[in-house]
């Protein structure tokens, strides 16, 4: 049915192809993410009174936060290597990557000037 199907394993390249997907969708959802993260430390801090408290709620949201993404650039590395082939999901990560980095360093540009 699937014919690219039995190159989907645990391997470097499955590893380092989502954790390229994942970096690229974070860095290209920039706004959104701090945003769902922002809302993630107000939730688990309950208490501002507490400052260390405050500190733990926002070293986990920012933990916490990655994992939506991290979920996301498995299924695009997953589907891409299904569709084209490990090396082309992986090649489209890097892509996908330095996009969105080149993306979130024009945006912060734009909102200094």
């Amino acid at each position: 049915m699937i014919q690219n199907l039995h190159q989907i394993s645990l391997s470097p390249i499955a590893i380092a192809g989502s954790g390229l997907w994942a970096i690229a969708l974070y860095w290209g959802f920039y706004p959104t993410s701090q945003a769902f993260i922002q809302h993630l430390s107000t939730w688990l801090s309950g208490d501002v009174a507490l400052v260390k408290a405050g500190d733990r709620a926002d070293f986990w949201a920012g933990m916490v936060g990655v994992i939506p993404f991290v979920g996301l650039g498995i299924v695009c590395f997953l589907l891409l290597s299904l569709g084209l082939g490990q090396s082309w999901a992986l090649s489209m990560g890097l892509m996908g990557m330095v996009g969105g980095g080149i993306y979130e360093l024009g945006r912060r540009n734009g909102q200094q000037s």
